[in-house]
């Protein structure tokens, strides 16, 4: 293998492992994408803001994701109407104990 060889081959391998890590963002816990991260060897303060960006980023997907999904979700079915199904073809039974206890002498003279 000659040396530009070599070099491509290291920089496909780093690039696959920047990919892994921006992805993972998404799915690895902090812990696990500190690991991933730590094998560049990079400074501290890097990590730490890759780390606040990887978090902003997933929180952000999440947050987006779950949005779209409620958003598709309501298109599809109207939220009063599966209400009215469900309570029409159900009965519902509500059971409550409520009870009343004399309070500890020394808690009265407070």
């Amino acid at each position: 293998m000659s040396n530009s060889d070599d070099s491509q081959g290291k920089a496909g391998d780093f690039v696959k492992r920047i990919l892994s890590v921006g992805i993972g963002t998404l799915f690895l816990t902090e812990e696990s994408l500190r690991g991933m991260i730590g094998e560049f060897k990079l400074p501290k303060e890097l990590i730490g803001g890759i780390l606040e960006s990887a978090n902003r980023t997933r929180k952000e997907f999440l947050q987006n994701l779950s949005n779209d999904l409620i958003v598709k979700l309501s298109e599809k079915m109207d939220p009063k109407a599966l209400v009215e199904e469900i309570l029409s073809r159900n009965e519902i039974e509500v059971k409550m104990k409520i009870s009343f206890s004399p309070k500890n002498s020394n808690e009265q003279l407070k």
